[in-house]
C-alpha cells in the first residue's frame, strides 16, 4: 500500500480502495495514462428574499444533486464528438475512456459545497489542459471542462467557467512501461488520498459523498 496522506485526519479505507482500483483500471486499458486533479465549485445562490440579488442569473444555476453526474456525461459526450470530429478529418485518433473519481464536500467553515475530482484520460489522446484563458470556442481541455461544468449547471460557460478550479500541479503522468512508474504512482495515492477523509464531508444530508466510474 503506498504511503497516504493523514494530516486532515482519518481516511476512508473504502474510499481509497475504489479510488485505486479506478486508477489501476486506466493504466490497465491505457498504459499511458494522464491524471488530472480538478475542483469544481457551486456557484453562490443569493436569498430569493433579498431584493438586492432578486435578478440575479445564479438563481436560474441547476445545483441539484444530479450535478455531478450531468458533468461527467457532457465531459464524455464532448471527448466523443472530438474523437470524431478528428477522425473525420483524417487525423490519427487515439481511444480514450473517461475514468474518475469524485468527492462532494462543504468545507470547514461550511463554505460553499464543492467538489473535488480526479479525472483519468488515455494519454495518448489527451496529455495537457491547454490555455487556462481559452475561451468556449476552443476545443482543449480545460475548455471542455469548464464547458461540461456549466451545462452541468444549466448555466452560461462565461458565469460558470470562474467556478472551475485547478489546484498547483494537477497532472501525473503514469506510464506502467516506465521505470519510474511506481514512484510517480505512489505520489499520485499520497495526493488523491486527501479526497477520502471524512473531515468536511455533509454526511447525512441525503446525497451520496463518493463516486467513481463502474468500469
Amino acid at each position: 500500500m503506498p504511503e497516504l496522506n493523514n494530516n486532515h485526519g482519518v481516511l476512508n479505507r473504502t474510499y481509497i480502495n475504489k479510488i485505486m482500483t479506478t486508477i489501476d483500471k486506466a493504466v490497465i486499458e491505457f498504459p499511458r495514462t494522464m491524471a488530472l486533479r480538478v475542483d469544481l465549485r457551486m456557484p453562490y445562490i443569493p436569498d430569493r428574499n433579498d431584493h438586492f440579488d432578486v435578478d440575479s442569473p445564479v438563481h436560474d444555476l441547476n445545483t441539484s444533486n444530479e450535478v455531478i453526474s450531468r458533468f461527467i456525461d457532457s465531459l464524455k459526450s464532448q471527448i466523443k464528438a472530438d474523437l470524431k470530429r478528428k477522425k473525420n478529418q483524417g487525423s490519427r485518433v487515439h481511444p480514450c475512456r473517461l475514468r474518475y473519481c469524485w468527492v462532494r464536500e462543504l468545507g470547514e467553515n461550511n463554505e460553499q459545497l464543492h467538489y473535488h475530482a480526479l479525472l483519468l484520460f488515455n494519454k495518448d489522446a489527451y496529455a495537457f489542459l491547454g490555455d487556462f484563458d481559452s475561451n468556449r470556442s476552443h476545443r482543449n481541455m480545460m475548455s471542455k471542462i469548464r464547458k461540461a461544468w456549466a451545462s452541468a449547471l444549466r448555466g452560461e460557460y462565461e458565469e460558470c467557467e470562474y467556478l472551475v478550479h485547478v489546484p498547483v500541479k494537477p497532472i501525473y503522468y503514469l506510464d506502467s512501461n516506465n521505470i519510474n512508474y511506481m514512484d510517480v504512482y505512489s505520489k499520485l495515492i499520497f495526493r488523491v488520498s486527501y479526497l477520502a477523509k471524512y473531515k468536511t464531508k455533509p454526511y447525512g444530508d441525503g446525497y451520496r459523498s463518493f463516486g467513481c466510474s463502474q468500469y
